[in-house]
């Protein structure tokens, strides 16, 4: 472009500019607003240096009218002349809106801040006064760069992968620890069913350290032990009632039986008979076997008078029952009977009982003597 200003024109306000045009319609131009700064080379030919203003035009139906030129917000800035003739970076950000802009059209604050966002042209034009003589300017490189990434963007990827790394740590760390969880679950799993089977174990033992395996009655280690837990208790009570009554049991003429039927049929016998006497007594009673054919009751809480009537019902009840299939075979029981008395131990309880079972032996078997 080239400007030629008359040495006889008065008019100071002489003017002379350049417009590259961006627009492809009446209202649509092109998008700066990601752009962070404008490469331009703008070179001057003149007698006196001067400084070029550069201004970007953009559209926006809020403020701007399409019969207006002027009404598209002017963006202006200035190159200084030691900027012209060569290539010149200007941020983008030094762009400013023009107060004259402002105040022709009453645009209100907060639509009067930077907007590139649909730039319709460029333009260039002498922003000192012209004096006569020729002036020749021309745009030889317009180039508008910017970050492929804006450091927002790069703080906010920043940022996200951050996130993503700290979730992925957690979320590896929750697996590791879930998987943990489940192995420990599984070691204390594995462990309560070892201590399960060791229990049942324990109490298979116990069971089999206490109780009599012919017979299920208690032998005489489980019966101490049973005496032991109630002769404790006795010492807590106050009362004067008996601590417990005592059946001893011995099986009538027992070897005959082994020495004429067999030991089979001795042991089916003894079985029976446990079983007999278990079906007569009470929850709360033991039954022992005290050794070879002979058994032992204990009734706690229970009167020598209430164990006499109950002894004498069980001796009725095996005496009138056969123990062997062809009918053949019966045997009869002779039972003492008698009661703790106060301050007395077990081994005193027990003499006396035994010797009323002697006494019973004594007097023909098969019957009852209570002491």
């Amino acid at each position: 472009m080239r400007c030629v200003f008359p040495g006889n024109i008065t008019n100071v306000h002489y003017s002379c500019s350049l417009n590259q045009l961006f627009a492809t319609g009446p209202t649509r131009g092109i998008d700066l607003s990601g752009y962070t700064h404008m490469r331009i080379h703008v070179a001057h030919n003149g007698k006196t240096p001067r400084r070029i203003r550069v201004s970007l035009r953009n559209f926006a139906p809020a403020y701007s009218r399409e019969t207006d030129t002027n009404s598209s917000k002017y963006h202006a800035v200035i190159l200084r002349s030691e900027e012209i003739n060569r290539m010149t970076s200007i941020p983008i950000h030094d762009f400013t809106v023009s107060d004259w802009w402002i105040d022709q059209y009453q645009i209100p604050r907060s639509q009067a801040q930077l907007e590139l966002s649909n730039v319709m042209n460029l333009g260039l034009d002498f922003f000192d006064s012209l004096t006569p003589g020729d002036d020749e300017l021309e745009l030889r490189h317009l180039e508008f760069t910017g970050e492929w990434i804006s450091k927002e963007t790069w703080y906010l990827l920043i940022l996200g992968c951050w996130m993503a790394g700290i979730t992925l740590y957690a979320t590896s760390r929750l697996i590791q620890l879930n998987r943990q969880t489940k192995h420990d679950t599984q070691v204390i799993n594995s462990l309560h069913l070892d201590k399960q089977k060791l229990q049942l174990e324990t109490d298979k033992f116990r069971r089999l350290s206490t109780v009599d395996p012919l017979t299920q009655a208690y032998n005489r280690f489980g019966i101490d032990q049973i005496v032991t837990t109630l002769m404790n208790h006795s010492e807590l009570q106050t009362t004067e009632a008996a601590d417990f009554a005592l059946m001893v049991m011995d099986i009538d003429h027992f070897k005959q039986i082994n020495d004429n039927y067999g030991h089979d049929l001795g042991d089916k016998i003894l079985q029976r008979i446990a079983h007999i006497i278990q079906e007569n007594l009470h929850a709360e009673d033991f039954l022992g076997r005290w050794g070879g054919e002979e058994f032992i009751v204990i009734q706690p809480n229970t009167s020598k008078e209430f164990a006499m009537a109950l002894a004498d019902k069980i001796r009725q009840v095996i005496a009138t029952t056969y123990f062997e299939s062809g009918n053949t075979v019966r045997v009869t029981l002779s039972v003492g009977v008698g009661e703790r008395l106060i301050g007395e131990d077990f081994a005193a309880t027990f003499k006396r009982v035994d010797e009323a079972l002697y006494r019973a032996k004594a007097e023909g078997r098969n019957r009852c003597i209570m002491v």
